[in-house]
């Protein structure tokens, strides 16, 4: 996890994004992208993340509420697979 958290803050500075967030949201999306690679398709768990991260940029919203905002959607696209996808999970 070290590797990743500092892979994810030289991408975060390179990109000029608030690495503050990660703490928060790591944790979440990794289990979504878990259950997306083990449910509805493996190459579509980063295609998510990366969609979940272009609706987040198009709100036009605070660093704070883009964060409660992906959580939301992580949590729905979840509930999502649930329903769905009830076997692989």
């Amino acid at each position: 996890m070290q590797r990743m958290y500092q892979w994810l803050n030289t991408v975060c500075a390179e990109l000029d994004i608030d690495a503050e967030i990660l703490p928060e949201v790591v944790p979440h999306l990794l289990n979504l992208t878990r259950d997306i690679a083990h449910g509805p398709s493996r190459p579509a768990a980063p295609m998510t993340s990366f969609l979940l991260g272009l609706a987040a940029g198009r709100s036009g919203i605070s660093t704070e509420d883009w964060s409660e905002s992906t959580l939301l959607n992580a949590r729905h696209l979840q509930e999502i697979i649930a329903q769905n996808y009830p076997e692989d999970n």
